[in-house]
């Protein structure tokens, strides 16, 4: 997401919990939308820095919300190799306080 400037706009950002297993799958997606709800747009960062534990469901849930995942632990790290999509893994972003 860029500005005119070119520089990255600034986005709202979510603290992702701790544990992201199968049964915080729904929890997460509602976490996610209602992020979106208050900040008025599609995307909002995922502030994955202190995640210690994410399942396969959540992965999935984060892949497809479409958000970038920020500042991944690595545990986040190791899932997202896992699975073949660090791609998907971002570097910080400048984030709305």
């Amino acid at each position: 997401m860029e500005g005119e400037s070119g520089a990255a706009s600034p986005l709202a950002c979510v603290i992702l919990p701790e544990r992201l297993d199968s049964a915080a799958a729904e929890a997460l997606k509602a976490l996610i939308a209602q992020a979106r709800d208050q900040a008025g747009t599609e995307t909002v960062a995922l502030d994955a820095s202190g995640v210690g534990y994410v399942g396969g469901l959540c992965l999935q849930v984060l892949l497809a919300s479409g958000c970038p995942v920020v500042a991944p632990s690595e545990k986040i790290r190791e899932a997202f190799a896992l699975f073949g999509v660090s791609a998907f893994l971002q570097e910080p972003l400048p984030l709305l306080q």
